[in-house]
């Protein structure tokens, strides 16, 4: 099975984000842009592995409490990854949050213990938005880029976190939660 640890993102924010994606949707692009159904936070992509080793991550991640205070994300900004004048992805930013970060850094120690190696790539937390793999003139989507640096989106209070499963179709990923895990003490 395909794994990864995220936020699943209650619907009001998903709205938010929808209505602050219309502008760049009615631009004709080839970006593929995610179901809001699937839009998340992801802390930390793991990739394909046994029943096994998914006991393993859920029992690294449910034994222990995580004692750390409910987040509080704010999502602004948007951007993107990719060179130049290209688009790899279009995201959504968080604003700067330690908790977030002190969460992150205590997901990755647990599951090194178990042999997921750490990221090496520094903790960049952003909502994916869309992808995109063509050549492609984005000249009028980088001036609404620019209009949306610094747009406050949403804010929502985190008090947990989820295991998903993604499974992959021709029509996109599918998001099932596995496992829900509180953060902070209740």
């Amino acid at each position: 099975m395909r794994v990864f640890i995220g936020i699943k993102l209650n619907n009001s924010v998903k709205e938010e984000i929808n209505k602050a994606l219309k502008p760049f949707k009615k631009i004709s692009t080839p970006v593929k842009w995610v179901r809001a159904e699937n839009i998340h936070l992801t802390l930390k992509f793991i990739g394909e592995i046994s029943e096994e080793k998914y006991l393993q991550i859920k029992e690294s991640l449910t034994n222990n409490n995580f004692n750390i205070s409910p987040l509080n994300l704010k999502i602004s900004n948007m951007g993107k990854f990719g060179r130049g004048n290209s688009i790899n992805i279009l995201w959504a930013g968080i604003e700067n949050n330690n908790e977030l970060k002190t969460l992150f850094k205590e997901i990755e120690n647990r599951l090194e213990k178990i042999n997921i190696k750490k990221d090496t790539r520094e903790f960049e937390p952003h909502i994916t938005l869309g992808r995109n793999k063509k050549q492609f003139n984005f000249k009028t989507f980088f001036k609404l880029l620019d209009e949306y640096n610094n747009h406050f989106i949403s804010e929502t209070k985190v008090d947990n976190f989820q295991i998903f499963k993604s499974e992959l179709s021709y029509s996109g990923p599918t998001h099932t939660i596995l496992e829900e895990i509180p953060i902070g003490t209740r």
